[in-house]
């Protein structure tokens, strides 16, 4: 691989772009790939040549748009060794998607009380809140495998909860945060000597590891195409095809049908009666076009790559006291991502920092939130690694690491802030909760992504007497919420419920365009935490009369 590097470098151009006048170094590809020029010359291709809609087109151009999307889905079941071919390999959205319509085609008509459904404390939140969601919908119990101290999942507790009331089990291949590969076939083994089916989340593994659908016996598994270097825009979803032919279609409309008449419908063959409308031709034609550019790199090169640069990040960076690294240890077989946070600097704090030396990483609960909570941390800072990342890189990485405590100060006070975002950071007003307050807010409750709670008391005459916050944000989220803390006092509670706009105009909007969400956050908490009491009040007095 080392010698092929450059090679492959040179084929993503985006590489050579330069941020914040420092050379890119792209360490987000849990979240995302890059796009080689192999993969994004096919739209030019397909739109200047072979553009038109695929499937009962008795021309030239849309025979071949066909032929290349349906070849396209063979080329993606080869992939993941699917001997079924296109009858077992179905073009969605995302792994999202492929997710759901398992779940609403395949769970919802299969579960009831009395059922479970049984998944891990690591899901992404595509596949924990969708089977959430179902468990509700249908009165099926929803079961948890433990994730145990070294971040792998607790196999004995495995064994107790998946029992012969379980119908479906969903976990990921790999974890997205800890980078544990977890033991799939060991659990489909598990869960169909009870007789339930299996769904694997094959988002962070597919991209970066050889996976064989037949070899570990999944029953279905999905994944993206943006995290093996394809579009955005376009998944699969892989079913074992006696199981797609048993179920309903997840969407309905033009393509999936066969046959229709005013009181009556038929459905397509597989994989056509699970893609209704017209489909994302381009972008499944890329993706096969990316799988192929993959393979011919190799995907066990490629899993050595990655995991190796996993290996030296995670060797280097443990060594670092004022570091805390999760997952598993130096030594044992994880992915090529690893998640940490550095002692006093916030996760977005660093992230922002990193991007002023050009260094891409994603900060926050990687929507896990639920796993991050068993981890009893806010969120973490997550490096990950593909096919064209280098040693290198990483080191530059971890430069910027050792030296973010010591700049933090500097950043705050530099002048892209408004100078009181630095006092307030440094002395905060208000910090602390409030005995008996009117009512609480806390910050997860809402799309700002940093952990903090308003407390707020409220007068007799609905004004506002006292506020107090407790914070485990961002330094400027930190910094917003004192400056709000203060802002608010006296105010009315119904103007506090439309609160909007008034931090960017005390801040003059002076901060950085990146920081927004961190600046507005604390202001929409308490919005919404003055909304919630009025609609309460409301209620209660409705109820009075």
């Amino acid at each position: 691989m080392a010698n092929r590097l450059a090679d492959i470098r040179a084929d993503f151009p985006i590489l050579e772009r330069s941020i914040n006048g420092n050379p890119q170094v792209y360490l987000d590809n849990a979240a995302t790939t890059h796009t080689p020029r192999q993969v994004y010359e096919v739209f030019e291709e397909f739109y200047t040549r072979y553009n038109a809609n695929v499937h009962r087109g008795i021309h030239e151009l849309s025979h071949e748009a066909s032929t290349a999307y349906e070849e396209a889905h063979d080329r993606l079941a080869s992939f993941i060794g699917a001997s079924g071919g296109r009858r077992e390999l179905i073009f969605t959205k995302n792994t999202t998607e492929g997710i759901n319509l398992v779940a609403y085609s395949y769970g919802k008509n299969q579960l009831g009380p009395g059922d479970a459904i049984v998944t891990t404390e690591m899901e992404h939140h595509a596949s924990l809140v969708t089977w959430q969601q179902v468990a509700a919908q249908t009165g099926a119990d929803l079961r948890f495998i433990r994730v145990d101290a070294k971040g792998g999942l607790d196999l004995e507790h495995a064994k107790e909860v998946i029992r012969s009331d379980t119908v479906l089990v969903s976990l990921a291949h790999v974890s997205n945060v800890l980078g544990t590969v977890n033991p799939v076939k060991e659990i489909i083994e598990l869960a169909h000597d009870e007789g339930a089916r299996v769904l694997v989340d094959g988002a962070q593994s597919v991209p970066n590891r050889p996976v064989d659908v037949e070899a570990m016996d999944a029953d279905f598994l999905a994944f993206s195409g943006h995290k093996m270097v394809g579009p955005t825009g376009i998944g699969c979803l892989y079913g074992k095809e006696h199981l797609l032919e048993e179920m309903d279609p997840f969407l309905y409309g033009g393509e999936m049908i066969r046959h229709v008449t005013f009181t009556h419908s038929s459905w397509n063959k597989l994989p056509w009666k699970f893609e209704a409308g017209t489909p994302p031709i381009a972008e499944g034609i890329a993706l096969g076009v990316a799988a192929e550019y993959l393979e011919d790199i190799g995907m066990e090169t490629i899993q050595e790559h990655e995991e190796g640069l996993a290996q030296y990040a995670l060797e280097e960076i443990t060594a670092r006291e004022n570091v805390e690294v999760y997952g598993p240890d130096v030594g044992a077989e994880r992915t090529g991502l690893v998640s940490f946070n550095v002692e006093g600097v916030h996760g977005h704090d660093l992230s922002a920092m990193l991007n002023d030396r050009g260094i891409a990483v994603r900060a926050g609960d990687h929507c896990t939130q639920p796993l991050h909570d068993v981890l009893s941390i806010p969120g973490s800072v997550r490096a990950s690694f593909y096919i064209y990342n280098t040693t290198d890189e990483i080191d530059r990485l971890l430069a910027a690491v050792d030296v973010a405590p010591e700049e933090l100060d500097g950043y705050l006070r530099s002048d892209r802030f408004h100078p009181s975002i630095h006092q307030h950071a440094c002395t905060p007003s208000n910090e602390g909760g409030l005995d008996s307050p009117t009512f609480t807010k806390h910050s997860a409750e809402t799309a700002c992504g940093d952990d903090g709670e308003f407390y707020v008391r409220v007068a007799n005459d609905g004004t506002i007497e006292e506020v107090g916050f407790e914070s485990e944000s961002c330094a400027v989220s930190t910094a917003v919420a004192s400056i709000l803390s203060e802002e608010v006092l006296g105010r009315s509670i119904e103007e506090i419920a439309e609160l909007e706009g008034r931090i960017e105009a005390l801040l003059e909007g002076e901060f950085p365009e990146l920081r927004r969400d961190c600046v507005t956050g604390p202001e929409e908490v308490m919005r919404e935490g003055a909304r919630e009491y009025l609609e309460e009040a409301t209620a209660n007095q409705l109820g009075q009369h």
